[in-house]
């Protein structure tokens, strides 16, 4: 006789798929969180990494050192199972050297340059450079910067543009954003960014401010909010890293980072 019935197995297994309504969580947006160097000098690499560990950071970002002091500030951040994720230099008429950045090969980490002047020969000085760190897959991010020559976010991706390497992206960092651009674009130029939009950086900063002091400070301070930010990353399915700048931050550095991790925990949450 003919059935139209379903085994009980086969119908067991319909029951909890997805078919049948079963909601599945959403994928959690929780970004890498890095300190920036300059807000970190504790003594050595070694007291640097126990400190970030401590707090409950990814790692450090933007160090300055290149080289065998990077590859010394690698290996005292591996053993506690923390990353450093980028070094930060400046390219002009020369690409970077492989031997400075290659303690960061095959590690998932970054070159962030800065372009204070643009001559003939810096486009191609940027594309050697993104193609360097290709092979040793490391990514290249344009940082803009005030005062140089790239500054501003649509400069950064101007020179995506004409550099033309799917290696080269861009790092959008916040207090140079509102000192440079219009805080209402902020949406604006992380969608023009998209998929080259490789890292971000951010801190508290007073909205209308001038001076770093306003616009560098620990995360829990300043009226940006920090929320629009984060949701705008959200939205568009950000899944790079965030590091906090700190450049100028007065106070204890212990104290600024616990304050600023807490604050960040907090804005995820919400989100």
């Amino acid at each position: 006789m003919a059935t139209n019935s379903i085994p009980l197995a086969a119908f067991a297994v319909l029951l909890v798929s997805p078919v049948f309504g079963q909601q599945t969580d959403p994928p959690t947006f929780a970004p890498a969180f890095y300190a920036f160097e300059n807000g970190v000098n504790f003594g050595s690499a070694e007291n640097d990494a126990k400190t970030l560990h401590e707090l409950g950071y990814a790692g450090i970002s933007q160090t300055f050192s290149g080289g065998e002091k990077l590859a010394e500030r690698v290996a005292a951040f591996d053993k506690l199972g923390l990353k450093v994720l980028s070094v930060y230099l400046n390219v002009g008429d020369t690409p970077i050297a492989q031997e400075l950045v290659k303690p960061l090969a095959n590690r998932d980490a970054m070159i962030e340059i800065t372009v204070r002047t643009i001559t003939p020969k810096t486009v191609e000085a940027v594309r050697q450079t993104a193609e360097m760190a290709s092979k040793l897959k490391i990514r290249v991010a344009l940082y803009p910067h005030h005062g140089n020559a790239i500054a501003t976010m649509p400069q950064a991706m101007e020179m995506i543009a004409q550099v033309n390497h799917p290696n080269l992206g861009v790092m959008f960092n916040l207090c140079h954003f509102l000192k440079n651009e219009k805080a209402e674009d902020l949406e604006l130029v992380l969608e023009k960014a998209g998929p080259r939009l490789f890292a971000v950086s951010t801190c508290g900063a007073t909205l209308g401010g001038q001076s770093w002091g306003d616009l560098i400070k620990p995360l829990d301070e300043g009226d940006f909010p920090q929320r629009r930010l984060l949701l705008a990353l959200k939205k568009m399915n950000f899944k790079g890293p965030v590091g906090l700048q700190c450049y100028g931050v007065r106070g204890d550095k212990r104290t600024n980072l616990g304050k600023s991790l807490a604050a960040w925990n907090t804005i995820l949450a919400e989100l």
